[in-house]
């Protein structure tokens, strides 16, 4: 019998983003053999590349695990956790309640907390890099094992696009449960019309563009510094927009509309922070370019009060120089990702 042909889209069900919760964003997943009412909520994180679920422990609950899922190896994860790695199927919750699974996805399953963080990892890489070795592991045997996005083993979708709400339209008395189709991350087995697609930075570990122009409240800025490589991280999990400013050309100038720094900003040098509007261009090496705009007076009340944190040394751009676009990009422009051609692609609301 010949089956019906796969949707050319699939939404998933996220929970929202906000300025108290640092504009991230959850998906759910589980594994096959799992009751339903265990799925695990996971950061939705494109500043990461690799998917880690917190605990070995609910597959090797599951009877007969070993038919579905196999363990490659033993490595820390990002974070710090000790883990198995793992290959098999994942199970994501999507608005029609039918899971999309993804087969032969290889990631992290944590065994111990994390003695960085004293707790376990619970993200979803989302990011995109080129080459995926970037993010590769070898066995104790010198064996290499490739991990990538999880989103990039979905077979016959290549795109996903990030559509999110913000908590004050998600989280009413009407909606306690704090699901809602106006946050969504959208697979897509074509692109859809109207993106602008950038090339990815090649050999970079981050999900990366080039950062061309920065205005701050109307104005044109300097920075970044035409004579310093900038990158510019797609990073849907953080927070505000923020950067690192070595040569000093916008932290020491007084912004209007100044607010005080995020506490995440702690361990980072000489940062000043502002609720100013942004506009901010893209581009990638090939010449291509996008600008957007993060209107903070157009934003809605929950995601107001803070765009962007301007470091001598941010500590969160990992002695890189450039920014990050922050989960508050979302909210301003449509994005995509194309990780068959290693792309990021915008659109205007």
């Amino acid at each position: 019998m010949v089956g019906a042909a796969p949707p050319a889209s699939v939404n998933i069900m996220l929970s929202t983003v906000s300025l108290d919760s640092s504009f991230d964003a959850y998906l759910y997943v589980s594994f096959v053999g799992t009751a339903p009412d265990t799925r695990v909520p996971l950061l939705l994180d494109s500043g990461n590349t690799v998917l880690v679920v917190p605990r070995w422990e609910h597959i090797a609950a599951i009877p007969n695990w070993q038919a579905s899922y196999a363990i490659l190896g033993q490595a820390p994860e990002p974070w710090g956790c000790p883990a198995n790695v793992v290959r098999g199927p994942i199970q994501i919750a999507t608005e029609t309640g039918e899971p999309f699974v993804i087969e032969s996805c290889v990631f992290y399953a944590c065994t111990a907390n994390s003695a960085q963080t004293g707790s376990r990892t619970s993200n979803f890489g989302a990011g995109c890099i080129q080459p995926w070795s970037a993010s590769g592991w070898n066995t104790p045997a010198g064996i290499p094992v490739t991990i990538e996005s999880p989103l990039s083993y979905a077979v016959g979708y290549s795109f996903a696009e990030f559509d999110y709400a913000t908590a004050d339209k998600v989280f009413n008395p009407s909606n306690p449960q704090g699901v809602s189709e106006e946050s969504t991350l959208r697979i897509y087995n074509a692109p859809p019309n109207g993106y602008q697609f950038l090339q990815l930075v090649p050999g970079c570990p981050w999900m990366a563009l080039r950062p061309k122009q920065l205005q701050i409240a109307g104005t044109v800025t300097g920075w970044p510094a035409p004579n310093m490589a900038a990158i510019a991280m797609i990073d849907t999990g953080g927070t505000s927009v923020y950067l690192s400013d070595p040569t000093g050309l916008v932290y020491a100038t007084a912004w209007p509309a100044q607010v005080g720094n995020p506490s995440w900003a702690s361990g980072s040098t000489s940062c000043v922070s502002t609720r100013s509007s942004l506009q901010i261009e893209l581009g990638d090496d090939q010449g291509a370019s996008f600008a957007y705009e993060i209107n903070e007076t157009a934003l809605p009340p929950s995601a107001q009060g803070l765009t962007l944190v301007m470091c001598q040394m941010n500590e969160f751009m990992r002695q890189q120089y450039g920014m990050n676009i922050g989960g508050l990009s979302v909210l301003a422009t449509q994005i995509i990702v194309d990780y068959g051609s290693a792309r990021v692609g915008f659109r205007r609301f």
